[in-house]
């Protein structure tokens, strides 16, 4: 199977014998000169801006900026901003393929631009960022180009329907449609085979490993195509579980686990309040967009069945917190419920001080007892309120309840997730992985929906 692949992706790169392709990259830790900005700045790029790669030349004009976000680096564009892309001459640019999640955004007046990817056949593009919201992002920009006597073949038109899936441990998944145009054969590819590997010629993937990986449609220049290729980000988690046993542990490093959200309120214009930030590895609350919004929104913890022990448990967390808040002790609290009862405000939590000139303060742990619900089943809920005066950020990371983080640390490590371990229902009769409802696996309950 792996010679295979490798002869069909050398078959890839040398039929492409027409067209050359110059990618531009503002994920790195350099790009084209520019200025890394981050936090409030009224900073831009200088107007206009220049970047090469290889042959090709990037002009920036009007405000654009390259921010630290929170998914990594990118550049930003700003409404009435605009790029020109550029080709030597005798060359001509075929196609310019945005990484983008706001494709729509640009438009450009001369050849075809169709939600991230323009094509024509022009020595110099120019691409205007006509937007509503304040601003969209690029990750990357992809151009291909050519001898202006070569006969400009058709575009391959590949992209699947979804740039972004999730796929759980142990639950089958469907894999995001792939559209084309081409009549090349397509080779699908995983960059993480950790995580899960695909079929090169289907396009079936088979979820191995909680991670990441970027799923690849490759296909190679015909006699009527162009060269191309699509893909998509798909994220691996394990099954949310509706009840755990301590030691517990979620990181919120790139999912909320066996987290769940509940949205008592969200005024105008909000959509969500917690969500996870995979640059700084944390579950955040903000109900600022562009303006205080007034909302109330938990972060609520599974069922944790405490053992009934002399020990002590204690809840365990890091968090941080900004300046924007009109008082913390009310805005940003930590609730407890036992099962079959109401929630009750644990007391005694620290705010870590915010440094002088700061916005934010940095992560500092906290510890709550919960002496007196040994031998008790408990949901742990974070609440953030939210109003049109203030609207702080909350951010939550490495959530612990056990006797010590060590203890849980070493326990959480060992307890591993087996993905072929077979399913029950709560009749304990054994099912197959496309049931529904309450299942056990691995000795802890979940739900599927």
């Amino acid at each position: 199977m792996k010679k295979t692949l490798l002869v069909l992706v050398s078959l890839l790169m040398t039929m492409g014998a027409f067209a050359d392709e110059a990618t531009f990259d503002f994920t790195g830790e350099s790009a084209y000169g520019m200025n890394l900005l981050s936090g409030l700045t009224s900073e831009y790029n200088p107007d206009p801006y220049t970047c090469k790669e290889g042959q090709i030349s990037l002009t920036l004009n009007g405000k654009t900026r390259w921010w630290k976000g929170s998914k990594g680096n990118e550049l930003r564009f700003y409404k009435g901003s605009s790029m020109n892309v550029a080709a030597p001459q005798g060359e001509v640019v075929t196609s310019i393929v945005f990484e983008t999640k706001a494709g729509k955004s640009f438009e450009s007046a001369v050849g075809t631009y169709n939600n991230g990817t323009w094509t024509g056949a022009l020595n110099s593009v120019d691409i205007t960022c006509n937007i509503s919201e304040k601003n969209v992002a690029i990750s990357k920009i992809t151009v291909t180009y050519q001898k202006s006597d070569a006969p400009v073949k058709k575009n391959p038109e590949l992209a699947f329907s979804e740039t972004e899936a999730t796929a759980t441990l142990g639950v089958a998944f469907t894999a995001p449609a792939l559209r084309k145009a081409t009549t090349a054969d397509v080779v699908f590819t995983s960059s993480n085979e950790a995580v899960a590997t695909v079929d090169a010629v289907s396009g079936y993937v088979n979820v191995l490993a909680e991670g990441q990986t970027e799923i690849t449609a490759s296909a190679p220049e015909n006699d009527e195509y162009s060269a191309g290729s699509a893909k998509y980000t798909l994220k691996v988690v394990k099954p949310a579980l509706d009840e755990v046993t301590e030691p517990y542990k979620e990181t919120f490093e790139s999912n909320l686990g066996s987290f769940t959200i509940d949205n008592v309120s969200l005024g105008e214009g909000l959509t969500y309040v917690w969500k996870v930030d995979e640059n700084y590895k944390c579950a955040k609350a903000s109900a600022y967009i562009q303006k205080n919004v007034a909302s109330e929104s938990w972060l609520v913890s599974p069922w944790i069945n405490i053992s009934c022990a002399e020990v002590i448990r204690n809840l365990y967390f890091d968090h941080a917190v900004s300046k924007y808040f009109g008082d913390k002790e009310t805005e940003a609290t930590v609730w407890i419920k036992v099962k079959g009862g109401d929630w009750t405000q644990l007391t005694g939590i620290n705010y870590p001080a915010i440094p002088d000139g700061k916005s934010f303060s940095p992560f500092e742990t906290q510890t709550i007892s919960l002496a007196g619900y040994e031998g008790k089943i408990v949901k742990i809920g974070f609440k953030y309120v939210s109003s049109d005066k203030a609207a702080g950020t909350w951010e939550i990371r490495n959530f612990i309840v056990a006797t010590s983080p060590e203890a849980s640390i070493k326990d959480v490590t060992a307890d591993k997730f087996d993905a072929n371990a077979p399913i029950f229902n709560l009749a304990g009769q054994r099912v197959s992985k496309d049931a529904k409802g309450i299942l056990i696996q691995n000795g802890k309950k979940f739900v599927v929906k």
